[in-house]
């Protein structure tokens, strides 16, 4: 197992690239911006190593980075209906930068911020802990925060990520990795044949801002059915209302509890398969249903569906706090969640 560290000058800010690598080749790289994962190299099924996850050719890119590419989501995730919430009879005002509402923790959020690090390696095991102390009122949140984010890689192609943060005071915590996806290792070909299987009964209701409404919708009968494995492009044309909304999938799926794995992403041609589980409430599918037209390695331009991002969190808050309950942390009372990725190939029927 290897850790290597590199310095890398972003528009005059020092931040450091490290890269985890395991006996058999598995290569996971990120920054300490934002703790933006920039590199997971795995084999196909003919032993081909390449890049699955989508990444900037310009890291000056990162420091803008709208598609929040690879990035820790925090002090939460989603949207927050009205960039509002109360809680112990205050109501705090957050920043507004996805229009009236709140999104991904706001206009800098953990994703903007440069993390110290620590690394730890052990004969089959690396890891690294990404830690950041967020001030209180930091894009209106209360209380001041101490996060710590561990990334760590095995020998058996698993990564893992483990979030931890203890408030001061109250506040609200609900955290998650924003990494795009693409199996094929080129984001030239698009996500809509890789196949997905979701291990949920029933996916959240958005609002025409994407904020959840309170609705817990049942996935059977409609395009939001992934319960077994099928391909993602299969109903995304449909003129299902919540498809319309977000221009395809962009929605929280309800997952069930004693399920593993909770996730399995699939690509038929390189036999290179991905299985989640995770400890979290549900897992918002997001099939990169805009671009900004981005430069991204391996495929030059972004264009639209050419990756999907699986973001493991509780519930978004809606309207009136709806979902709130889930987000909210005690002052000294430790929030910690964890999600495993794991990487394997199988030999599948074209």
């Amino acid at each position: 197992m290897k850790i290597s560290i590199t310095r890398v000058n972003i528009s005059d800010q020092e931040v450091h690239e490290i890269t985890m690598k395991n006996k058999h080749g598995m290569e996971v790289a990120f920054l300490t911006l934002g703790g933006i994962i920039t590199k997971i190299l795995v084999p196909d099924i003919e032993g081909h190593y390449e890049n699955v996850v989508l990444s900037h050719t310009d890291y000056r890119d990162y420091l803008k980075n709208p598609g929040y590419f690879g990035a820790i989501i925090g002090r939460t995730s989603g949207r927050i209906k009205n960039a509002q919430f109360e809680l112990n009879g205050t109501i705090y005002s957050l920043s507004k930068n996805y229009g009236e509402n709140q999104g991904h923790g706001g206009f800098i959020g953990f994703s903007g911020r440069n993390f110290q690090f620590e690394c730890s390696n052990l004969n089959d095991n690396a890891s690294v802990t990404l830690r950041y102390l967020s001030p209180h009122l930091e894009e209106g949140y209360p209380g001041e925060v101490l996060v710590e984010v561990t990334y760590s890689l095995n020998d058996y192609n698993e990564f893992a990520i483990h979030y931890e943060a203890i408030p001061k005071a109250d506040t609200l915590i609900n955290m998650t990795n924003h990494t795009y996806f693409n199996l094929s290792g080129s984001f030239e070909e698009s996500i809509l044949y890789h196949v997905l299987m979701i291990k949920a009964e029933k996916f959240a209701e958005v609002d025409d801002t994407s904020a959840p409404t309170g609705e817990l919708l049942e996935v059977e009968g409609t395009p939001f059915d992934f319960r077994y494995m099928r391909e993602i492009g299969e109903d995304i044309k449909e003129r299902h209302p919540q498809l319309l909304i977000g221009n395809g999938y962009d929605h929280p799926f309800l997952l069930v509890p004693d399920a593993s794995p909770k996730v399995r992403l699939a690509h038929r041609f390189s036999g290179r398969v991905l299985e989640i589980d995770s400890t979290a409430e549900c897992v918002v599918v997001y099939t990169q249903n805009y671009t900004d037209n981005q430069h991204v390695q391996c495929g030059g331009i972004l264009q639209n569906r050419r990756s999907v991002a699986l973001e493991f969190q509780n519930l978004p808050i809606g309207k009136n706090g709806v979902n709130m309950e889930n987000s909210i942390v005690q002052g000294g009372e430790k929030y910690s969640a964890k999600t495993v990725y794991k990487f394997k190939v199988e030999q599948m029927n074209a």
